[in-house]
């Protein structure tokens, strides 16, 4: 078989089901190893900008690698703000590029997306790597899955020579990686133990970790134990139900769109435990408050990444091991607790006032009407920083969102990549004006690959989060936060797609069952007010 078809044996092997794209040159041979591809779907992106956003939304909903598939050059750059998104909020996302012949790499004598591929990647991937023969295949496939898979996860980049791809080979596809989990010191596993045993109100963050490792029912059973409130970070959203007992929200219930003054917007708890267990969070900008975030010297972290330990905040104990794992093992050294302290606290603690647009509080609709299980991928706009605040989510994988890069036009293609995985379950995303024009073409792959989502896309002719900081600190002197949008209903149309506009509150909820029910994407347009914060 020839090098094309070898990697594509190789990526089936490794559970491989479905590719997200555009061809090129330098790829045609993979293509057409693709063509009759009994068990691998490839689904044609417009941009591959927006294809690495698709696999990278088919990572997080499904917790297994995302693969995108792009030619050299301009096909690989198209691709860094995904690969940025992924490699921030630990995604493992496998980035498969074409590449000039081998001897001809570093030449510079003008091949067509000449480039130098690896250099572009290294910062914003795990591992890299470009093939210099066919046998090289297989054990370049099994290295990069086992990167993905082992340890924090990442995103890859394997590059493929046109040479390469056409050479005959003997070669054949390895094993399938098995990842192995990092078991936790057992001493500090101890330490940590004690710790929260003498603890009368122990308080635990759960981030993006906890998801990651799929720990959220030994996550909820040593809450339990420990009658201990969950409070999460914005990657660690829905890894416990919302509706559970437990269940404390997020770390803050509203934001600043620069994250100053954000003390006021955190959350009480963690000022009055006397003791915190942090599982898979990094203590990031976002989650704490841009670091306002106070909490007590008696701090258990967990992390996968050792670096993390410690990194933002000073960890009494730091537990470098899977979050499974660790949450088992510390389970079994704890004793039921009394939880009349915490209860008395909670009962006495006002809720907050909940963040809502001005005119449309389409939050509460949406939470009714959706299904308990529906996915929604957001992209950077107010409603999505609404949501992740007051937005119930009762599962892991139900809530995407570009956390730390914030990566503007991630919702739409993300949003897709979550159907292609889940072609049975709502998927909704969630748009501003500015964001959604940056990835809209991807209506035509939505239609073509009859990926039914419905977007809903806050209009308000403006670049909120820019305009709410001119607003603030510089005296409403705006610039370039204006914007002059399309007739989106007409524009959406054009696709093939339904386009619906909402002027009034009391129409979102008729649209949005429309569009639920219409058999095909849809997208309802929201003419919302200008309230820049």
């Amino acid at each position: 078989m020839t090098g094309a078809q070898l990697l594509v044996e190789c990526l089936q092997r490794n559970g491989v089901t479905t590719i997200f794209g555009m061809p090129g040159g330098q790829t045609v041979a993979i293509y057409d190893a693709l063509h009759e591809h009994p068990t691998i779907r490839h689904v044609l992106a417009r941009n591959e900008h927006a294809g690495a956003f698709m696999a990278d939304g088919f990572a997080r909903a499904t917790g297994q690698p995302g693969v995108c598939l792009v030619t050299a050059g301009p096909g690989l750059t198209n691709c860094v703000t995904g690969l940025g998104s992924a490699y921030s909020d630990s995604v493992p996302f496998l980035l498969i590029s074409g590449q000039i012949t081998h001897g001809a790499i570093g030449s510079s004598r003008g091949y067509y997306h000449e480039m130098d591929n690896l250099g572009v990647t290294a910062p914003l991937t795990k591992w890299n790597a470009t093939a210099r023969s066919a046998d090289e295949i297989p054990e370049l496939v099994r290295q990069a899955f086992h990167e993905m898979t082992t340890g924090r996860p990442r995103p890859v980049h394997l590059d493929l020579p046109i040479d390469v791809l056409a050479q005959e080979t003997d070669a054949k596809p390895v094993k399938r990686v098995t990842a192995k989990l990092l078991a936790p010191d057992p001493r500090e596993i101890d330490r940590a133990a004690e710790l929260l045993q003498t603890a009368k109100r122990p308080l635990i963050i759960a981030g993006g970790g906890t998801v990651t490792a799929d720990a959220s029912h030994e996550l909820l059973a040593l809450a339990e134990d420990l009658h201990a409130p969950i409070l999460t970070t914005p990657m660690g959203k829905g890894c416990v139900p919302d509706d559970h007992p437990l269940s404390a929200g997020m770390l803050f219930h509203r934001i600043t769109s620069d994250l100053t003054n954000m003390k006021d917007n955190l959350s009480p708890l963690p000022e009055m435990a006397d003791a915190v267990l942090a599982v898979g969070c990094r203590f990031s900008q976002l989650a704490t408050g841009n670091w306002e975030l106070e909490l007590p010297e008696n701090l258990v972290q967990i992390d996968i990444d050792e670096d993390e330990l410690g990194r933002n905040y000073p960890a009494r104990v730091g537990i470098c091991g899977d979050a499974k794992a660790a949450l088992t093992a510390l389970g079994a050294r704890q004793p039921k607790a009394d939880g009349a302290i915490w209860d008395s606290i909670r009962s006495r603690t006002p809720a907050s006032d909940r963040w809502r647009i001005g005119g449309f509080d389409v939050v509460p609709i949406l939470r009714r009407v959706l299904d308990r299980d529906v996915i929604v991928a957001c992209d950077v706009t107010r409603l999505y920083y609404m949501m992740l605040a007051n937005f119930p989510v009762y599962a892991p994988r139900a809530f995407l969102h570009p956390s730390c890069f914030i990566s503007m036009g991630f919702g739409l293609p993300a949003a897709l990549g979550a159907k292609a995985a889940f072609p049975d379950r709502q998927v909704v995303a969630i748009a501003g004006d500015g964001g959604f024009l940056m990835t809209a073409q991807e209506l035509a792959c939505a239609v073509q690959e009859e990926l039914n989502v419905v977007t809903i896309l806050i209009n308000d002719n403006c670049l909120s989060a820019m305009k709410g900081i001119q607003n603030r600190s510089y005296r409403g002197r705006h610039t370039a936060v204006d914007l002059v949008n399309p007739d989106f209903v007409r524009f959406v149309e054009s696709f093939g797609a339904l386009g619906l506009r909402v002027n009034e509150l009391d129409q979102f909820e008729p649209a949005l069952r429309e569009a639920l029910n219409a058999g095909r994407p849809a997208v309802i347009e929201v003419q919302a007010p200008q309230t820049p914060e």
